[in-house]
């Protein structure tokens, strides 16, 4: 499979978490030197005239009152705070991976899921939130061992069903991936990235009634804007390239339209209908457009 075929992630983490330790409340004893490495210094100097953590019962409360007003960082301060008075939770260590994660931050986020899952390794939030990081970061093989441990764990854990559907594509193994994406939307029927996910999945696999299906539910019906690029690609390897320059000018300019859809008549060897549409691509843009330049030149060398 080409690398333009590759699906993109979007990963669906809720931002819950905690980070550092303050000179006002003394670690816990035993605070492994490695949870340093959790801590944010930047929130610890703005948050270190907050009153002193009483325990790890008061930290929780104070972090759930931040998560409630949207203060993610001082959400985060406290949960490290409660980390402190019990640094074996492994719920706790998940959430801030969470955190972290939402934040982007991976690295830290990989960190606190993998400290979680030598504690407990069947917590179900640091498999699914530590496998996705390792999707969206090409290390596929890890990833794919975490997303499978947790669905055998909890069959209702749709990102993970989600993750392992995108590893499927990559693979070429398309049924599996459908599959998965079947499973994902038993649990979670209107998400828009999962019926998004599949109907690319189908077009990959030559099912364009069903990806046209799917896309247009995510697309039209929740205003998933991937949804609308990616039927503009079925739409134009059909060679349907009035339908395709509809679906992509809801997303893009025009001159990157045009230019889209010129490159999907090249691939279809429509040589004569792609020259028109880069013609138009660099008559709409503003300024220089080299990529729809390249694609011209590309074609006349081709037409000759």
């Amino acid at each position: 499979m080409t690398s333009n075929n590759r699906l993109k992630l979007v990963v669906l983490l809720s931002a819950m978490i905690s980070v550092a330790a303050c000179s006002t409340t003394p670690p816990a004893p035993g605070f492994a030197p490695e949870y340093d490495a959790l801590h944010n210094n930047g929130i610890d100097v703005t948050f270190a005239t907050e009153f002193p953590v009483a325990g790890k019962a008061d930290a929780m409360v104070r972090a759930a009152r931040a998560l409630s007003a949207g203060d993610i960082n001082r959400a985060l301060f406290f949960y490290v705070r409660a980390l402190q008075f019990d640094s074996r939770d492994a719920s706790l260590l998940a959430e801030i991976g969470k955190i972290h994660h939402a934040q982007n931050r991976p690295d830290m986020a990989i960190r606190a899921f993998s400290m979680a899952l030598r504690i407990d390794p069947d917590n179900l939030a640091s498999l699914e939130g530590r496998g996705l990081i390792f999707l969206a970061n090409d290390r596929e093989a890890q990833a794919e061992t975490d997303l499978r441990r947790a669905v055998a764990i909890s069959p209702d854990a749709w990102r993970a069903h989600n993750g392992l559907g995108i590893l499927a594509d990559l693979r070429g193994d398309h049924l599996v991936a459908a599959a998965h994406y079947d499973a994902a939307l038993d649990i979670v029927p209107e998400s828009p990235i999962l019926l998004n996910n599949r109907g690319y999945s189908s077009f990959l696999s030559g099912d364009y009634r069903g990806a046209t299906a799917d896309l247009h539910m995510a697309a039209g019906r929740y205003g998933y804007k991937r949804a609308w690029l990616n039927l503009g690609a079925v739409y134009a390897h059909e060679g349907r390239y009035i339908p395709a320059i509809d679906m992509y000018l809801k997303v893009l300019s025009e001159a990157e339209t045009y230019n889209r859809v010129a490159k999907a008549a090249m691939a279809n060897h429509d040589y004569e209908k792609a020259e028109q549409f880069l013609e138009q691509a660099l008559y709409e843009s503003p300024t220089y457009f080299p990529a729809a330049e390249e694609n011209l030149s590309q074609l006349r060398f081709l037409m000759r």
